[in-house]
């Protein structure tokens, strides 16, 4: 077979599944989620608009109020239209209808298109009895009604002698997962009833979890919103109590995941004692709401992190319980959901026993794996995802090129990081010393740590100047950091006051000259602290434990008692530093300290920006340096002299509980506009807003958030993201992706810039952006990471050295002529080569080590250890080779990037078989195939040619005229007979720039150096796999460009006109309806791919089946056996499917039948044991509701009822002495009862 004919089935195959489209979809709740709101008054009628239909539900809306979870707000004015009732208090809002608001007062939210694509069970009229009247009295939107009601639903399903099953409240910041926890709180309680043999009530202790103790007040002002009066107790308080919270009768006990795990356990048993009455735990029916619950992520970590443990435990304790997880990055990663088990994914009643299998049996599946997972949660109604619409947002990538001096900066600092590594070296040949264990990944962590805090470095003057004019434009500024150094600045501090103040100086009593260099810290206290000047002490030997009943013979006493005595020899060993050491490490602290390093990123950005009076700072550290009237420095506490101990030198640290009042504080003068720039870290990326809130004091100023510190887990900078967008904002902020030329970064911050631009399809387990990218092809620590890595690796070490691809080339020829502009590249590639393999022998990277293992942080971390240029240069040979593997994995159809959408001419539903029957929910897994037609017919390429037509001829041939290697778009005929015919395509650019870009001729090659172009053929429609210009001209020739098109029309430019154009090149003409008509078929003719394929999806519940598809196809070719997740729309019904792509031909569904006849009797059999039980929704009591209902009364509602008592004040009447004695006496009566109206009322 021809080049030209395995080059079409290639495509041919990968046209197959079509290509990603944009998906960003604006979400609708369920009509069961519309309700009939009632409002004092509306203040407006506005007219709804048409209904919704196919062709305009992409403007879809719905509307929120705009609480969230921070404000207290008032409700939104919604839409409405006037009802068919005469009450004018009575208005409808339409929740799945389209509808136009006035600017401030909407808040669009949008799901992921493949969610969308399904819709989740409707709960039972039972479960929605409460919610609903809270949505009716306008205390829920319908997204929250819907929320709250699927989650009560789903804690109805119990697993036979198992347990409850639980929800995922997925929601995105500002849609009000508060209020929604509220909701499902409120309705357990108000269906609490008395157990009279125990004597107590079910269902009225609750816990909530936090990440923050000063976030009960928001959980408290929640359920408030919403007409809930239950007590809630602070975990911390009622638990230190000697009671431990048994006063505490009944409400929800708010703690926080550091508290869970304090204690060593013993704070685990305080909690379920006090919810199950300090009776049967596996009797608690209450709920156990786990908030921000990605903190538990790390659960299948080795070993797993103690929060992980303990949010595990808690659920296994108490089987019964009621478990709300709520995140908005919970299902951003598989292997983090192990905490995840009340979802009911894995088990006895699933393929997977346990979540290791779970795991691994989607990990294998790669991407897709998060949207197939997501797909199915919905489906069982255990989770929804919404978020904010991100329109009006601006995302920008400021790249900061390093300067001359930055660079000699950076590799001054990297020659003594080589002087380090080199006596260490040393030291670790040297056989008869004794080298520390852990030095070496002290080593490489610290110098990871001290690039990073570099780089931040290096953009601080940019950010500086940049915010200056943002706030002279009137804008408020945000600046995002991961961390803030404190702990190198307090190292620095202490080192300072103990070599020059004095150890009986205070710190905070010492005036500094400058800012200090937490680069420099993160150096010196390396050398300081872990830089080896003495052997390391021996090991002890392991002693053996003193049996309880003593040891049963002499041997055992005596290898005792040897052991002991040996260790107490070895302890007692005297290890005296070495001189020539100690020689070697002041030698190295004085180089650092004559290193000229830049300032404390965040101390600096304070200082520059105007200090702390106009900088709100929001971080977790307890001190700054700030400069005084002299304009020197003094560390000062940020709560200024709070801290109750003092010690020489440094004060006590603050407490946790006062950095977050502190950072309360501070958020409150940016919101009001005393302060115009805020910064934040980590520590304080939830719970605090900082959006252009409507009605604030600095609502009007639009929000510029800088973010120059990437982080390396996506939920941590989605955190910092909506702190600056939320609901209820009068402006959408601008992004501003903050990056420098170091190593990849720049490169990876392309791929957060992405990232952040579909931030709602992404968290929400979909891949793609809303702007349809590719998502997929820029996570460079993928499967495909790995292998371009141990490519790489392997071309390096391989003698002579191999280039590893194509594109390296270009790599090679920047850092050639960087080097040497006058040398020649092409006869340089192999010492350059030679060069990239030393780095990596310099920086650790040695054959069957690192190299073996790919591991793509290990190189990320290792290469910051090399000179801006040679980092630079080996983090392009892996990026080009990345490239190089992905591309020919796309052409292959290896490459399963994200769910794709099957795209053709026409597509019709031929069949639907159901192939299996979960008997444990019910759900159908059902095999659907299509017909397709792919083919392209004469009049599309016209009306394609009237699109993409140049608005500016002259403009357009002056730039085709500057880059004559690139191929025009247009019409061409292949050079040459393929098969005895020739064949034809319609060719256009793949990038299409502005018409500004188009001006300079060099921008297309420096954006598009390929020329890529996008080819359309009669039989097969348009292909996503795109041809280089280089290659489309070597085997095509033009037939007509649409210049040559636009002149032949003239001024009669139009449809017909091309149509009739396109017909005069008789030979193009004839050969494309020929092949368009000859492939009307589903069999392929000599050298033509049919138009017509047959295309099968399993879909419906695909996860529970997962295990049998992979098992039916394991003698399957690799493309075969990827089972991509894709989504098919009918022509006809419009109706779509979404599930996993499966081999048509007759032998895999054959084979899959047989597979399923094998495993589905065991399978039944299981089901049978474990199915679900579904309890009936218990009703809502009275008695409880009243209660719930009544606010406890306060010192200011007392008083405000005793004076409206009377309507009128009458003038004081002097009074007899007996008259006096009386009044007194009934006084004294009733201030013995006042207490009584500020305590909780009683459930008794």
């Amino acid at each position: 077979m021809s080049s030209e004919s395995q080059e079409q089935v290639a495509e041919d195959q990968a046209a197959e599944t079509g290509e990603a489209i944009p998906i960003s979809s604006a979400y609708v709740a369920p009509r069961w989620a519309t309700f009939q709101k009632k409002t004092k008054k509306a203040a407006a009628i506005i007219p709804t608009t048409k209904p919704i239909t196919k062709d305009n539900s992409k403007d879809e809306i719905i509307i929120l109020d705009d609480s969230d979870d921070e404000e207290k707000k008032d409700d939104i004015d919604m839409d409405v239209k006037q009802s068919s009732t005469t009450n004018k208090d009575e208005v409808i809002v339409e929740s799945d209808s389209a509808q136009e608001m006035e600017s401030g007062h909407t808040t669009p939210a949008v799901e992921s298109g493949l969610l969308a694509s399904v819709s989740s069970p409707e709960p039972s009229q039972d479960c929605m009895e409460i919610v609903k009247k809270l949505a009716e009295d306008g205390l829920l939107s319908p997204l929250q009604l819907e929320g709250s009601s699927l989650a009560i639903q789903r804690h109805c399903k119990i697993i036979q002698n198992q347990y409850r099953l639980g929800f995922f409240l997925g929601d995105g910041a500002g849609i009000g997962k508060g209020r929604q926890i509220a909701a499902v709180l409120y309705d357990s309680l108000a269906r609490s009833v008395k157990d009279s043999s125990k004597g107590i009530f079910s269902r009225r202790r609750h816990l909530w979890i936090s990440v923050s103790r000063e976030l009960i007040e928001d959980a408290r002002r929640d359920l408030a919103d919403i007409g809930c009066h239950a007590p809630v107790f602070d975990g911390v308080e009622a638990l230190n109590s000697k009671n431990k919270g048994r006063n505490n009768d009944s409400g929800i006990l708010f703690i926080t995941y550091p508290f869970l795990v304090s204690s060593k356990g013993k704070r685990l048993e305080e909690i379920i004692q006090w919810l199950s009455y300090g009776q049967s735990e596996k009797e608690f029916d209450g709920c156990i709401v786990f908030d921000e619950v990605h903190k538990a992520k790390n659960l299948s970590a080795n070993p797993p992190t103690a929060t992980g443990k303990y949010v595990l435990s808690l659920q296994q304790r108490l089987p019964l319980a009621r478990v709300l997880y709520c995140s908005a990055t919970g299902v951003s990663d598989i292997k983090h959901m192990g905490y995840a088990v009340r979802l009911g994914l894995w088990g006895n009643h699933t393929h997977f026993m346990n979540f290791d299998v779970f795991r691994e049996s989607l990990s294998e599946k790669g991407v897709g794996a998060l949207e197939l997972l997501a797909l199915e949660m919905k489906r069982a109604g255990s989770f929804v995802a919404r978020t904010l619409c991100w329109n009006g947002a601006e995302f920008n990538t400021e790249k900061i090129t390093l300067s001359n001096e930055q660079q000699e900066v950076y590799d001054s600092a990297i020659a003594i990081w080589y002087d380090i590594r080199a006596e260490i070296k040393k030291l670790q040949n040297d056989s008869g010393f004794r080298f520390p264990k852990l030095l070496w990944s002290h080593y490489w962590s610290s110098l990871q740590r001290f690039a990073r805090e570099l780089s931040i470095c290096f953009k601080i003057p940019f950010i500086v100047e940049d915010a200056k004019k943002q706030i002279e434009s009137g804008k408020s500024v945000v600046i995002g950091l991961q961390s803030t150094g404190e702990s190198a600045i307090q190292a620095s501090l202490e080192e300072f006051q103990n070599e020059l103040v004095g150890k009986k100086t205070q710190i905070e009593d010492f005036e500094l000259e400058s800012l200090l260099s937490t680069a420099k810290a993160i150096m010196s206290g390396f050398v300081r602290k872990h830089f080896p000047i003495a052997p390391t002490p021996p090991d002890l030997m392991p002693l053996p434990p003193v049996p309880e009943n003593g040891f049963q013979n002499q041997a055992e006493l005596l290898q005792y008692e040897r052991i002991k005595k040996m260790n107490e020899t070895l302890a007692q060993e005297s290890i005296e530093p070495i001189p020539e050491l100690v020689k070697i490490q002041q030698d190295l602290l004085h180089s650092i300290s004559e290193l000229d390093l830049p300032n404390s990123p965040l101390d600096d950005l304070i200082d520059k920006l105007g200090g702390v009076e106009n900088v709100s700072e929001m971080t977790g550290r307890s001190g700054r340096l700030v400069s005084n009237s002299k304009g020197k420095f003094k560390y000062v506490k940020r709560l200024g002299t709070m801290a109750k101990e003092k010690r020489y030198g440094l004060s006590m640290p603050i407490s946790e509980d006062d950095t977050e009042r502190v950072n309360i504080n501070e958020k409150k003068k940016f919101m009001n506009g005393k302060k115009k720039v805020a910064i934040i870290s980590d520590a304080a990326s939830t719970g605090i807003s900082l959006h252009a809130k409507i009605g604030s004091g600095a609502s009007e100023r639009r929000r510029v958030h800088y973010t120059i510190e990437l982080p390396w887990a996506a939920d941590k900078a989605i955190q910092q993201l909506g702190r600056t967008h939320r609901s209820g904002q009068v402006s959408a902020p601008i992004y501003n992706l903050v990056v420098t030329d170091l190593g990849g970064e720049r490169r990876f911050a392309a791929s957060v810039s992405k990232r952040m631009a579909g931030l709602g399809a992404l968290t929400k387990g979909d891949r793609r952006a809303a702007t349809g990218s590719d998502l997929t092809e820029f996570d460079i620590d993928s499967k495909f990471g790995r292998m371009s890595l141990q490519r790489l690796y392997t071309c390096l070490v391989s003698e002579p050295p191999m280039n590893p691809s194509k594109g390296t080339n270009q790599v090679l020829d920047e850092y050639i002529k960087c080097c040497d502009s006058t040398a020649n590249p092409a006869n340089s590639y192999e010492p350059v080569l030679r060069f990239a393999k030393e780095c990596l022998d310099e920086v650790g990277i040695e054959p069957g080590n690192d190299r073996k293992n790919a591991e793509i942080r290990v190189f990320l971390n290792r290469i910051a250890a090399l000179p801006v240029r040679d980092q630079n240069l080996l983090f392009g040979l892996f990026q080009a080779t990345l490239d190089d593997i992905i591309s020919t994995a796309k052409a292959t159809g290896e490459f399963v990037g994200v769910v794709e959408d099957v795209t053709a001419t026409s597509i019709k539903l031929a069949s639907t078989e159901t192939i299996a029957l979960d008997s444990s929910s019910g759900a159908s897994t059902e095999l659907c195939t299509f017909h397709l037609d792919r083919g392209c017919s004469l009049e599309s390429i016209a009306s394609r040619i009237i699109d993409l037509m140049p608005k500016d001829l002259q403009l357009d041939q002056t730039v085709e005229a500057g880059n004559p290697k690139l191929a025009k778009t247009g019409i061409y005929i292949s050079k040459n007979r393929i098969r005895g015919s020739f064949l034809v395509l319609f060719a256009e650019r793949r990038y299409k720039l502005t018409v500004e870009e188009e001006v300079s001729t060099n921008n297309r090659m420096d954006y598009d150096p390929l020329g890529l172009m996008v080819v359309t053929r009669p039989n097969t429609g348009k292909n996503p796999v795109e041809k280089t210009s280089d290659d489309l001209l070597k085997t095509y020739q033009l037939v007509a460009s649409l210049d040559d098109l636009r002149t032949e029309c003239g001024d009669k430019l139009s449809f017909e006109h091309i149509l009739e154009k396109i017909k005069d090149f008789q030979s193009f003409h004839s050969l494309w309806k020929d092949i368009y008509t000859k492939s009307n078929k589903f069999t392929p003719e000599i050298g033509m791919a049919p138009r017509n394929s047959k295309f099968c999806i399993v879909s419906g519940a695909v996860l529970n089946c997962l295990p049998v598809l992979e098992s039916s196809l394991v003698l399957r070719k690799a493309s075969e056996k990827s089972l991509r997740v894709v989504r098919i729309e009918d022509s006809n019904t419009n109706e779509r499917f979404v599930g996993m792509k499966y081999p048509c031909d007759d032998a895999a569904i054959i084979n899959l039948r047989a597979t399923l006849t094998i495993l589905r009797p065991a399978k039944s059999e299981t089901a049978n044991k474990n199915s679900f039980t579904e309890e009936s929704c218990p009703s809502v009591d009275e008695r409880s509701l009243r209660w719930l209902s009544s606010a406890p009364k306060t010192m200011k509602s007392f008083f405000k009822s005793a004076n409206s008592s009377g309507t009128t004040k009458k003038r004081a009447v002097p009074k007899s002495a007996t008259e006096k004695i009386q009044k007194k006496k009934k006084t004294e009566s009733k201030t013995k009862s006042i207490s009584s109206f500020f305590s909780a009322p009683s459930w008794k």
